[in-house]
């Protein structure tokens, strides 16, 4: 699984501000006939998950995204994108937590998540939550 994390695209180049110890996000599940992409966004970035997806797909031109408001669909044979959630990640913690669910693309299954993203290097020394922070 690829992990694509649009927080310093945020906090770096549009707010020109370190990214905060603590910030909340969203992120989507995607599938392709080449694996999978954990794409992570903060809230302020994009308010629907679709539009984590679109941005998704203008980075990368072999894929095809239709985005219609707070939704979307790939016109790509074989992308799907399987669920998302909400997260906060602290790093004074080192802790993420993944939760909740899409309304647009319905929740994700946390099933190995935790697993591959210890195995992202950014991530690696992170403790993994599925559930809601307290």
């Amino acid at each position: 699984m690829t992990i694509e994390d649009y927080t310093s695209v945020y906090f770096g180049a549009i707010k020109r501000q370190p990214t905060p110890a603590v910030y909340d996000g969203k992120f989507v599940h995607v599938t392709s006939p080449n694996g999978a992409f954990l794409l992570f966004a903060p809230m302020q970035f994009c308010k629907y998950h679709a539009h984590i997806v679109a941005h998704f797909s203008s980075l990368h031109k072999e894929v095809s995204f239709i985005l219609s408001g707070d939704d979307g669909h790939f016109r790509t044979p074989g992308w799907s994108i399987r669920g998302g959630g909400k997260f906060r990640l602290d790093s004074t913690r080192r802790i993420i937590w993944l939760w909740g669910s899409s309304k647009a693309y319905g929740a994700f299954d946390g099933t190995g998540i935790g697993e591959q993203l210890r195995d992202n290097e950014a991530w690696g020394a992170y403790e993994i939550r599925l559930s809601e922070p307290n």
